[in-house]
């Protein structure tokens, strides 16, 4: 969809996407962010750090999570391990044509303490959720796919009871196409010099109405989402390459190295080069990037 995504599956006829991560392989998924609701399940292998809009938490063999509408979020576990990993991304335009009050739902199946507060529909999303992922597995027949739709129908109602809020109401008419539009620009020209006002400008609305639309869709205005969006790319590359701190703020769209420190501690506590020195070591280091 946007930015750089996992590896999905459209399957004929089912209202979502799939994916399932490559066993063999290291989780490492960029930083990215879908129109539709996504819902994980780790079945097996390590601590998986997640990162959403700039918080990490760490899930585990067992855990299941969501991630709501518009968030980015991103990836990362050892190479070591045996990963049995897989989800869904909800298809945004079916699920609120079936459930119209679902555009105003924010999830709060977003970390693993949740489970604590509702440990019965936690446990039957999570079942829900690998017999959708055995019966792809034995291939999609017309009867399977109605028994896939059976467990995805339980799936969404028990998420929508017991692990969703209504979001804040707002006086404006959301433009999610707006908002999609100018998020995928970020996304792909965060390193420009581009601000809230660059932006009103090349998609010809005022700042107000860009910020409004920002704020309805995302609860954030469209400069920190800019803001959020360079630092998880600082945050990438720190942690991956060696590259020098100075080229990492040009890289992703901070004036200096001064900008990026200041930036950078407001948000992690930590200068860039001091994050780096304590974390660097959790990552392999990825010599292809240099």
């Amino acid at each position: 969809m946007k930015i750089l995504h996992e590896t999905v599956q459209t399957i004929p006829h089912l209202p979502f996407k799939y994916y399932e991560h490559d066993p063999l392989t290291s989780i490492d998924v960029a930083p990215h962010w879908h129109q539709g609701i996504e819902l994980n399940y780790l079945g097996a292998g390590d601590t998986l750090k997640f990162v959403t809009d700039g918080q990490t938490t760490e899930f585990h063999p067992g855990d299941i999570w969501a991630v709501n509408r518009r968030v980015v979020h991103s990836a990362t576990g050892p190479d070591q391990a045996d990963w049995i990993e897989f989800g869904l991304i909800i298809d945004d335009d079916f699920l609120q044509s079936q459930v119209p009050s679902s555009a105003n739902w924010q999830l709060t199946l977003t970390n693993p303490r949740i489970e604590l507060s509702n440990p019965t529909a936690y446990a039957t999303i999570r079942n829900h959720l690998i017999a959708i992922h055995d019966l792809l597995a034995a291939g999609a027949t017309d009867l399977a796919r109605l028994e896939i739709l059976s467990h995805f129908y339980a799936l969404v109602a028990q998420l929508g009871q017991a692990f969703t809020v209504p979001m804040a109401e707002s006086d404006v008419s959301p433009n999610q196409n707006l908002t999609d539009t100018v998020m995928d620009y970020i996304n792909q020209a965060y390193a420009e010099p581009i601000s809230g006002t660059t932006l009103a400008e090349r998609f010809h609305v005022s700042l107000t109405t860009l910020n409004q639309q920002f704020n309805a869709n995302l609860q954030l205005s469209v400069n920190r989402y800019l803001r959020q969006v360079r630092l998880l790319n600082a945050r990438r590359l720190l942690l991956e390459t060696d590259r020098k701190i100075d080229y990492i703020a040009t890289s992703c769209g901070f004036t200096n190295r001064k900008t990026l420190n200041r930036n950078f501690k407001a948000w992690k506590g930590l200068t860039p080069t001091d994050y780096r020195q304590t974390f660097a070591k959790y990552h392999k280091i990825d010599t292809s990037c240099l």
